[in-house]
């Protein structure tokens, strides 16, 4: 009776494993499929044209810069701001936008080696 017991909460075990380890890739399969499809018949009928350029200036991060000056150790605060430009697109036979976000440049508030 007991071993009856065991076999039928480890037959139940297994198949939900089975079920589980089944279902998850097949969910990640038709996601794939789906967003594949969308984008890939709707970006050869878009007429994507530049909207507008927007430049910002982020201030990131601070360190500690160590430096000498006649025969006397100094220390200064760094500011790191990083200079980001994005760029809108805009379709006007499907009223969609697009952007596209680059890093242009990363400046450090005192001259010193990296």
């Amino acid at each position: 009776m007991i071993g009856l017991v065991k076999l039928r909460k480890l037959t139940f075990v297994i198949s939900l494993i089975f079920i589980i380890f089944v279902t998850i890739p097949l969910m990640e399969a038709e996601a794939a499929v789906v967003e594949n499809d969308i984008y890939e018949t709707t970006d050869m009928q878009h007429n994507w044209k530049k909207y507008g350029t927007d430049i910002n200036v982020f201030q990131t991060d601070t360190h500690e810069v160590t430096y000498w000056k006649n025969f006397m150790r100094y220390s200064r605060t760094c500011n790191i701001s990083h200079e980001v430009k994005t760029i809108v697109y805009y379709c006007g036979l499907h009223d969609h936008t697009k952007s596209e976000t680059f890093l242009e440049e990363i400046t450090h508030s005192v001259n010193h080696s990296h």
